[in-house]
């Protein structure tokens, strides 16, 4: 009996992982879904995993964010005693942002007012 109970806490361990994993996944996708119909985000960055906390949240708002919107920054710490920063912003469409960027012109042509006479001398050195 007392063979199958050690073998039965580490199977249920095991089954238990795998279901906290898919709820992970599975709030994960929901999250991704919700910012992207609702154009708001926010997000967790630990300042125990990066220690240069800044450089992370400078990068993880470039990823997501529209810098031309307001967005928040505030001090947290999570239930793990994890401390870090949470910010929310205004996600920036990536169709918008490539319809802001500017667009290469084609080099302007001469108009017919401005090109040289006919008559004009060429003098070469």
């Amino acid at each position: 009996m007392s063979r199958h109970f050690l073998f039965l806490i580490p199977a249920s361990a095991l089954i238990l992982s795998g279901c906290a994993s898919g709820t992970f996944k599975a709030r994960q996708q929901e999250r991704e879904r919700l910012a992207a119909s609702s154009g708001m985000y926010c997000e967790f960055v630990s300042g125990d995993l990066f220690p240069d906390l800044d450089v992370e949240l400078s990068m993880s708002m470039a990823k997501r964010c529209d810098s031309s919107r307001n967005f928040t920054v505030t001090n947290y710490k999570n239930s793990s005693d994890h401390s870090g920063v949470i910010y929310c912003c205004a996600t920036a469409n990536r169709s918008e942002r490539r319809a802001a960027a500017p667009k290469k012109s084609a080099p302007a042509t001469p108009a017919k007012s401005e090109t040289a006479d006919s008559d004009a001398e060429v003098v070469s050195e």
